[in-house]
């Protein structure tokens, strides 16, 4: 016995596609959207779609670090490259200043790299009093860059945890930050 072959298409007859089906498709409107990962709220957010921000920079950093001081050697391209001497997250309270020295991807647009230092586990100052802002301008050539903080003007640096938040653009707002950096600073052995 030869196989049935379906009935030929009749150019009058109205077809929407389904015939092939036992039921029809269930309307969008009465399922419950089922979003990528990508969009899914993370665990350890601040917001609904972005990672926290509250941990050391990367992306456009190829590294960052705090040191005690930098060390400055100009490229074959007229840009200066910087180097962390002493690398450290623990400064002594008689410490003149706190650096953050750091290498960026190539880059073929100029732009700015801002830090803000503030208070974080010191019971007399605010969590949200800024205490020092550097920024620092990268031309094209510029690979390296550092960012330098200096102590609160008339008490110095006083025991605890303090943060700098770095952010890359020409302002420092939610958008343009790009993560947090902390040290501590101990009294003297």
């Amino acid at each position: 016995m030869a196989p049935q072959l379906p009935a030929p298409f009749d150019p009058k007859e109205t077809r929407h596609g389904f015939s092939e089906f036992e039921t029809l498709p269930s309307n969008p409107t009465e399922t419950l959207p089922t979003p990528l990962p990508y969009y899914k709220k993370h665990e350890d957010s601040d917001s609904k779609n972005q990672p926290s921000l509250d941990q050391k920079p990367e992306g456009l950093f190829l590294d960052i670090t705090l040191a005690e001081d930098f060390d400055e050697d100009l490229e074959f391209r007229r840009g200066n490259l910087y180097y962390p001497v002493r690398p450290t997250e623990e400064f002594s309270i008689n410490s003149p200043a706190v650096y953050v020295v750091f290498r960026v991807f190539k880059h073929f647009a100029a732009y700015q790299v801002i830090g803000q230092m503030f208070p974080d586990t010191i019971a007399e100052w605010p969590n949200e009093e800024m205490l020092d802002e550097d920024v620092v301008y990268l031309s094209l050539e510029d690979e390296s860059g550092y960012l330098k903080f200096f102590p609160p003007p008339e008490t110095g640096w006083k025991a605890g945890q303090y943060r700098i938040d770095i952010y890359v653009g020409y302002e420092a707002n939610a958008v343009t930050k790009m993560g947090t950096m902390r040290f501590r600073v101990t009294q003297n052995s």
